[in-house]
């Protein structure tokens, strides 16, 4: 079980890009939100992108729920 105080690197989902990073790395500027290309945007720039990422997200599952999955063959 891991403790609070535990600083083994995760992997974390950036809330700007959706990128994949490791969390927390020594040397690295990434935070637990913001990988570290994004972490240097200006915080204003960031929040709109997160909100346009979450609605990009919502919409790729909108989609995936309305398309009719094929039906098996039979034969």
């Amino acid at each position: 079980m891991t403790t609070p105080n535990d600083s083994s690197p995760r992997l974390r989902t950036c809330r700007c890009c959706a990128k994949k990073f490791a969390y927390p790395v020594k040397g690295n500027a990434a935070t637990r939100h913001h990988c570290e290309d994004c972490v240097g945007l200006p915080a204003a720039t960031r929040k709109i992108i997160e909100r346009l990422n979450t609605r990009v997200i919502q919409l790729e599952n909108q989609v995936r729920r309305l398309t009719p999955k094929p039906a098996a063959t039979v034969g």
